[in-house]
Formats: structure tokens, C-alpha cells, sequence
């Protein structure tokens, strides 16, 4: 065997390698690590840190040899601290069988009756805006848009039974947040169990959201099936185990739907933040996406049969998805010695797999930072490599919501376009916060203004 070859990489500092400049800035760090060395780039310390951003290295990892790769077991053990053994914790034989058994609820052809709550929500919003339009306020989006978020993917899981704990839901949800953000982070890691006010409020907030999940399963067990309900905790409770024919116990469902819940609110809630802010500083998108929406829509409510009539609206958000992906990063661990580009990864190597780099690669993506839609068309994802666009991952591990998640993306912003137009507040700073989501560190403030109904 010939020497090992080592991918490039900074020296950084002598003991702690890159990890002070990682804290800081990641993403100048990241930025510059790949503008100096390329697709792979390792990092120098007390852990072995690769970053990854090249296309055929995410085939290689995600599909090729993605039975030699799985989440590093640090990562598992901080987020199942909040979400249980759901799909985003477990690896190997449990993982399998999981997502054979959530994936078969999440199907396109399960999500029609969603759309009329995602539509719903998303002309609430719009009305509720409009009154900032009138009073010519400006106002930040973000607030409103996990209140939507969170009430979308709750109404979808429960149907109406989770009203009364709403106020306890979103405030649970927000701790167990801001924890794990700050536990992904951390150079000194306390465990729980360690009374910090930091550890109080999460274990409070953790045992709220427990309360909750799991009074509301104890009641639908007590209630027995009911054919009528079509929501997402129903579905979840009539499947069975592909191997066993045996139904998902109380801490499974528990820990299935906390993982939706932490997952799946947070990452629409900062891209549909994008997509507002990209719809108020490229107007000519807007207005073009927006008669699109009238020619198609008129002023009736979207449905998820309308998709695809809405062929600019969603390059609109598969640009959004571009720019901004939900999960900028994503870990994941060799277990056995791996070649990637010719150069040697060792096993329990952390990879960081960079969705934001790929996605600017001026390699694939002419002019990266310029907002176009039409990067999107038939003909242009044609002639670049399918692994150059990742929002949701390929491969196994994929997003098992993304058809939900890019249902509930496009008919919110329908419902806005149909009513407003967005604008910018001049001088209002931008800046990434790259926590596990990738969000604006200063939030999305915006203007509104109301359009004309339609008129046959």
C-alpha cells in the first residue's frame, strides 16, 4: 500500500488546531478553508474535522458507501437528549425500520388534506401583515413565521386536540431550541443532570413537551381508531413494524413526533424567512411570481393540485433552498478508514458536509450570489451534476419531510403573494446566524404593502 495522503488543511493553533476560529466565525472559517484548498479540507486539532463540500464527495458519502458513514456518536448522544431514538438519533437496524415506518405516512399521496391547513395558515399571515401595510410599520417576519411553522406542523400531527397546550408547545419547542444550538456548539459540554439554569429551564421545558405528546396519545389509545382522523399522530399509530407487525409504543411515537417537531418547525421557519426576504429585495421576481399565482389561483385558497401549474414559484424556492439551505451542515463519521478525492479519511474522522459551500460553488452555480430562478429550469439542472444540490440530502438519509416541506414553502408563499407585496427596510443588516438552521442573526425585517383582489 503507498503512503496515506492526507487532505490539505490550516495549521491554526497548536493544541486546539481551527476549533477558536470555528467558534467565532464559522462560516468565514469554512469560507476561506475552501477558497484556499478546495472540496476537502482537513482541519488540525484535538479532533480530527474534515469539511467536505464537493459534489461527488456527497455521492460518495450520502449514496456510494453510505453504509460506511453515520451520524458521530457525540452529535446523537446531545440531540437525543431532547428528541429520543427518532430518526435523527439512530443508526443501523433501528433506523431502518423507523424510517420504513414514518416514511410510509409522509408519502405525497398522504399530504393533499395538509395543504388546505398549510393554505389556511399561510392567509392568516397574510392578513395579519396586511395591518402592518396599513399602518405603514415596518416588522420583523421571523416571529410570525415560527408561530406559523409551529401551528402548521402541530395541526398536521394532531389535528385540533393540541390548542389548549399551544402556548406551553411553542414555548417547550423554543427551549429545547435554543439548547441544542448551544449544545452543538459548546467546548465544555455539562450533561444534564447538572442543575445549571441553562440545564433547569431544558429539563423543564423537555418534561412540558412530554406532558403534552404524551397526553395526547394516551387519549387517542383511549378513544380508539377513529376512521375519520387523518392527521399525522393517526397515521403514525396504525402503522407496523415492517419486520414484527408490532405498532410503535408510546416513547416511540413520543420521540417520532418530538423529532418532527424539532426538526421540521425550525427549518421551515428560517427558509420561508429567506423566501420572504428574497421576494422583498428582488421585486421583479415577485411581481412575476405573483401573476403566475393570479393566472393559476385567482383569489381562491392554493391546493396541493396546483403545484405543478406553479413551475416559477417553485424555481423561486428551489433558488431560496440554493442560497439558503435549511441544514447548512451536516456530520457524519466514518467507521472504517475511507479514500475521498485520493486522499485518506481515517475512521472517526467528523466530516462536515457543507451544503452551503456547495451550493455557491461558482463551478456549478455561475455568479453564486446573484438570486435567479432561472438556474432552475428544465435545461439548466441539466447540465450540472445532480449532487451539486443538496437542500434535503440524497441518498437513505434524506429528508424524510421534504415533500411536505416544499408543500408547505410554496402554497405559504402563494398565500403572501396573492395578498402583499414585500419590500426592504433600508440600512436593515443581514447577517447569517448558522446555528443547526441556518437563520438571519438580526431577523427579516420587512415592509408590506396590499395588492389588488383579482377580478375576472
Amino acid at each position: 500500500m503507498g503512503a496515506r495522503i492526507l487532505p490539505p488543511g490550516p495549521t491554526g493553533h497548536p493544541l486546539l488546531g481551527s476549533a477558536l476560529d470555528f467558534r467565532r466565525d464559522p462560516m468565514g472559517t469554512f469560507l476561506a478553508a475552501k477558497q484556499q484548498y478546495g472540496d476537502l479540507v482537513r482541519f488540525r486539532g484535538p479532533v480530527k474535522v474534515h469539511l467536505v463540500s464537493g459534489p461527488d464527495h456527497f455521492r460518495h458519502i450520502l449514496v456510494d458507501n453510505f453504509a460506511n458513514y453515520q451520524h458521530p456518536t457525540d452529535f446523537d448522544r446531545k440531540i437525543s437528549a431532547a428528541v429520543g431514538e427518532g430518526l435523527v438519533t439512530t443508526s443501523g437496524p433501528q433506523w431502518t425500520r423507523q424510517r420504513t415506518m414514518v416514511e410510509s405516512v409522509l408519502r405525497k399521496d398522504y399530504l393533499t388534506g395538509f395543504a388546505e391547513i398549510m393554505a389556511d395558515r399561510g392567509a392568516r399571515l397574510a392578513r395579519d401583515w396586511a395591518v402592518h401595510a396599513a399602518r405603514g410599520v415596518p416588522f420583523d417576519a421571523r416571529p410570525d413565521l415560527h408561530r406559523l411553522t409551529l401551528d402548521v406542523l402541530a395541526s398536521c400531527l394532531f389535528t385540533a386536540d393540541w390548542v389548549d397546550d399551544a402556548t406551553d408547545l411553542a414555548g417547550a419547542v423554543r427551549v429545547e431550541l435554543a439548547h441544542l444550538n448551544r449544545k452543538l456548539i459548546a467546548i465544555v459540554d455539562l450533561p444534564e443532570w447538572v442543575p445549571t439554569p441553562r440545564n433547569r429551564r431544558f429539563v423543564l421545558a423537555r418534561n412540558a413537551l412530554d406532558r403534552i405528546v404524551f397526553d395526547l396519545i394516551r387519549a387517542r389509545r383511549s378513544d380508539g381508531a377513529d376512521p375519520d382522523r387523518a392527521d399525522l399522530l393517526a397515521m403514525l399509530m396504525a402503522v407496523r413494524d415492517p419486520d414484527t407487525g408490532v405498532e410503535l409504543s408510546d416513547r416511540q411515537l413520543r420521540d417520532q413526533v418530538t423529532t418532527l417537531f424539532v426538526a421540521g418547525h425550525e427549518t421551515a421557519a428560517a427558509t420561508l424567512g429567506w423566501l420572504c426576504h428574497c421576494l422583498a429585495t428582488h421585486p421583479d421576481v415577485a411581481e412575476r411570481a405573483a401573476e403566475e399565482v393570479r393566472a393559476v389561483l385567482g383569489d381562491r385558497p392554493p391546493t396541493m393540485r396546483d403545484l405543478p401549474q406553479l413551475k416559477y414559484l417553485r424555481m423561486v424556492v428551489s433558488e431560496v433552498l440554493r442560497l439558503y439551505p435549511p441544514l447548512w451542515q451536516v456530520a457524519r463519521m466514518p467507521l472504517a478508514d475511507d479514500e475521498l478525492g485520493g486522499y485518506h479519511v481515517p475512521a472517526g474522522s467528523f466530516l462536515l458536509l457543507n451544503t452551503f459551500l456547495l451550493h455557491r460553488d461558482p463551478e456549478f452555480w455561475p455568479m453564486p450570489e446573484r438570486f435567479e430562478p432561472e438556474r432552475f429550469e428544465r435545461g439548466a439542472v441539466a447540465d450540472r451534476p445532480r449532487f451539486a444540490y443538496q437542500p434535503y440530502l440524497t441518498g437513505p438519509r434524506n429528508c424524510v419531510g421534504m415533500a411536505f416541506a416544499t408543500m408547505e414553502l410554496t402554497i405559504v408563499a402563494a398565500s403572501i403573494l396573492q395578498r402583499l407585496r414585500l419590500a426592504p427596510v433600508p440600512g436593515h443588516p443581514v447577517e447569517f446566524q448558522p446555528d443547526i438552521t441556518l437563520g438571519a442573526r438580526h431577523g427579516i425585517v420587512l415592509t408590506a404593502s396590499a395588492r389588488k383582489a383579482h377580478t375576472s
